[in-house]
């Protein structure tokens, strides 16, 4: 999805916590693997009705604290404290929230691998009312919702304001889908799978309109060369061998 990095946080973080494991040999020795998310990206992370945190993001650091041994424990983080802040002040031994990997963040954090590759694209209500599409050489007269933070914000800002589309920034997702729905805005800008997942979810609402925006890789994010990233890497590396992974894929990301 997902989400811009804000420098503020850069050094200090806005999340204060006891300084946890920043190793595998930490993490062994301590029995948990502490994971910070922010459950409101479906169906890569969310709650569901039970009140537990599921999706699969989860699903997959699940599978990595299971190779490594331990028990996972899920914070729920706001994303603006989630990155970097929760990483870089050791709150979290890990953060996976459809986090998006780019070079500014890559300074910061140490990533695994790419374990998905999604794309930002423009969330329309059902039959495209608005008849917004991509490309597009003109935007004047639209207003489009994005989610304060995150990529597809910066996507938005640097792109789609010259084209002279209005921005209205949400703190939460939900939010902007509301009033997509209601008609009070012409679209939101999300992530890809998102679309699939609620052509499942709420059937007949949602519709992506035109082609892909940008396309992005999303990475697992931990302490500047920790080397649980590799111990990250070598769990996506059997899940993919195994056929895990694919499974994961149609249980959560594909829609049926």
């Amino acid at each position: 999805m997902k989400k811009t990095l804000l420098l503020g946080m850069l050094l200090t973080g806005s999340l204060i916590g006891s300084a946890l494991a920043t190793t595998v040999a930490e993490v062994k020795k301590k029995g948990t693997l502490v994971l910070g998310t922010d459950p409101q990206f479906q169906p890569f992370e969310f709650t569901n009705d039970k009140g537990e945190i599921v999706g699969f993001d989860i699903d997959i650091a699940r599978a990595i604290a299971k190779d490594l041994g331990v028990k996972l424990e899920i914070q729920n983080v706001g994303f603006g404290q989630l990155m970097p802040g929760s990483v870089t002040s050791k709150r979290v031994d890990m953060a996976i929230s459809g986090i998006t990997i780019t070079d500014e963040r890559a300074k910061i954090v140490s990533f695994s691998k790419p374990y998905f590759t999604s794309a930002q694209v423009f969330i329309a209500k059902n039959g495209n009312p608005r008849k917004l599409g991509w490309p597009l050489n003109s935007l004047k007269g639209r207003t489009i919702g994005v989610q304060s933070n995150t990529t597809g914000f910066y996507f938005a800002d640097e792109n789609l304001k010259k084209l002279g589309a209005t921005l209205k920034v949400y703190d939460d997702f939900a939010s902007g889908l509301s009033d997509v729905q209601n008609g009070r805005i012409d679209a939101i800008v999300g992530d890809k799978p998102t679309v699939d997942y609620l052509k499942k979810a709420r059937a007949g609402q949602f519709v992506q309109a035109g082609k892909d925006l940008v396309s992005e890789d999303y990475g697992i994010a931990f302490a500047k060369n920790s080397d649980l990233a590799q111990a990250a890497n070598r769990t996506l590396d059997r899940l993919k061998k195994s056929g895990e992974y694919q499974k994961l894929i149609e249980k959560w990301i594909v829609a049926k």
